[in-house]
């Protein structure tokens, strides 16, 4: 080996559970806004809707039981160990209750006449916190196929974050996005299903030197330059429908990677969900030790000559 090799591996990491467009609006100004401040990519997707049904609940165990359908179809069943959770365990008061509808599983408590929540599980989240391993969840053993969605739209907040961008001003994108997709399950309200995704970006670089060759660590981090890449990446490649530019030269680009220091660059979503869209589908992977850093998840490939999707199982071992 000889001269210096610069790569870029990053994968896209979830700030925040996947939320309606719907629950955008209710959360919009609420604390939540905090947590989603962290973003500052984001994906629109679409999904049939999801509901809870057949809950049950035992006093003595606090074990709540459900069936999840998707599109009106018994995809999954689950429970939750309600005295398990985290949140649960950590809460200094002595009552608490757990409430729910075909929308959502509550678990609260009520304080000077007011109800709060302690935690919140929607049919989205509950599959973004089993991914996780959240402790007291069972079941759902097979939400990697059941955490899929249309993907829509990708973009990103190249001043400020995600939040900003795409909940509290109005987004173009989302407003065509409600205005033209379909219901996709009868009955329901569109705005019930469209999603957002809010991602961070968590990049990791890797030099490599030959035989006598300079040392030089210097890579001129660029955050948003990271993060205008990857949009282009994705888009290029995903072509999402309603992303109107599509990026055709990438990876050339001003305000990208094409002009840094970097050899070779990859992408990867650091969750496991898999996007659909009419040109293909991108399957996202999450280990349960080094989050992102997974070969289950497909990848984004770029040498700044061109970019190719990698598919886990297919081009490269998940091993």
């Amino acid at each position: 080996m000889s001269g210096t090799n610069r790569g870029l591996t990053t994968f896209l990491e979830l700030v925040f559970p996947p939320i309606s467009n719907q629950e955008a609006y209710w959360f919009k100004d609420e604390p939540a806004a905090d947590a989603m401040r962290a973003s500052d990519f984001y994906m629109i997707g679409g999904k049939p809707k999801s509901k809870f049904a057949n809950l049950s609940a035992c006093e003595d165990t606090m074990r709540v039981s459900f069936d999840l359908f998707i599109g009106g179809e018994l995809r999954g069943q689950g429970s939750i160990d309600v005295d398990s959770l985290e949140v649960v365990q950590n809460f200094e008061g002595s009552k608490y209750g757990v409430g729910g509808s075909e929308d959502a599983i509550e678990v609260f408590y009520e304080k000077d006449e007011d109800t709060l929540l302690l935690e919140r599980f929607t049919t989205e989240s509950i599959l973004w916190h089993r991914s996780r391993g959240l402790k007291g969840l069972t079941g759902l053993d097979n939400y990697k196929e059941l955490f899929c969605y249309d993907l829509l739209y990708v973009g990103i907040a190249k001043e400020g974050d995600s939040y900003e961008r795409l909940i509290k001003n109005g987004h173009h994108a989302r407003l065509d996005i409600l205005a033209n997709e379909p219901q996709r399950y009868p009955g329901a309200r569109v705005t019930d299903e469209i999603f957002l995704f809010l991602f961070r970006l968590e990049p990791l670089f890797v030099t490599t030197f030959g035989a006598g060759s300079e040392i030089d660590l210097e890579f001129g981090y660029d955050h948003k330059a990271i993060v205008a890449d990857a949009e282009k990446a994705f888009v290029s490649l995903l072509k999402p429908n309603y992303n109107t530019v599509k990026f055709k030269q990438y990876p050339k680009g001003a305000d990208g990677l094409y002009d840094s220091k970097l050899d070779r660059y990859t992408y990867s979503i650091g969750e496991a969900i898999t996007f659909n869209t009419p040109h293909g589908k991108m399957k996202g992977g999450r280990d349960q030790y080094l989050a992102g850093m997974t070969n289950e998840a497909d990848f984004i490939f770029i040498d700044k000559e061109k970019s190719k999707l990698f598919v886990a199982c297919e081009d490269f071992s998940d091993d």
